[in-house]
């Protein structure tokens, strides 16, 4: 649940200041150093989501291989 919330955040966090850079001299430009902190935001918030997607698609394929072993049981 952190993880999730601190991804959000961040990448609300992300976007804002891309957004606020536009506006700042040289304005119409974002700095290069914006746009890697904004690159490695969102390679965060992936690792976050993507990891817990795997887990849970993991999960249920055990659950299920589980279920078919107790029916081949009975």
């Amino acid at each position: 649940m952190m993880e999730r919330a601190s991804a959000l955040l961040l990448l609300i966090f992300g976007a804002a200041m891309a957004a606020t850079s536009l506006f700042m001299p040289p304005e119409g430009e974002i700095d290069g150093s914006v746009l890697m902190l904004f690159g490695q935001i969102l390679v965060y918030a992936g690792s976050v989501f993507g990891v817990k997607i795997y887990i849970k698609d993991l999960v249920r394929q055990i659950k299920k291989k589980d279920e078919t072993t107790k029916e081949k049981l009975l």
